[in-house]
């Protein structure tokens, strides 16, 4: 039986996906965004968000897709929270908040499109993971 979801709806490229509104605390533009250095493509560096270093997360290349362009200031961004990790997704574009039956991992949107329903913790945890054993400390809130 499928589930109400409240979710997100966001464009990376031509794909669209969606997260739980319950994971998001706050839906941003990035400012200036610093590279770093030997960071692996899913990291796309960090960012002074209200006065904390958050990483700036890609979530193509966290789902083994190519990375998608550089995180840069004035990207939009879900600021999202998940295994004590707080991290900014970056995102081309918020589409729209609304609530979706969800059945085996995507959902449906008002189109009957389907739509990738992400897990930040997967991807917090993949991101953890590629980043390295440093990488913990390096995410941590």
């Amino acid at each position: 039986m499928a589930e109400l979801r409240n979710v997100i709806v966001f464009s990376l490229g031509a794909a669209r996906y969606a997260v739980e509104i319950r994971w998001v605390r706050e839906v941003v533009s990035l400012g200036f965004v610093t590279a770093v250095p030997t960071a692996p493509p899913s990291l796309g560096g960090v960012v002074n968000l209200h006065g904390v270093i958050l990483p700036v997360l890609d979530v193509s290349a966290l789902l083994g897709q190519p990375p998608g362009p550089p995180a840069r200031q004035g990207d939009g961004a879900l600021v999202v929270e998940a295994e004590g990790v707080t991290c900014a997704l970056r995102v081309d574009q918020v589409d729209h908040v609304a609530s979706l039956h969800e059945d085996a991992g995507a959902v449906v949107d008002a189109s009957g499109r389907p739509l990738t329903l992400l897990d930040p913790i997967n991807l917090v945890r993949r991101a953890l993971e590629l980043v390295g054993g440093a990488g913990k400390a390096e995410l941590a809130p």
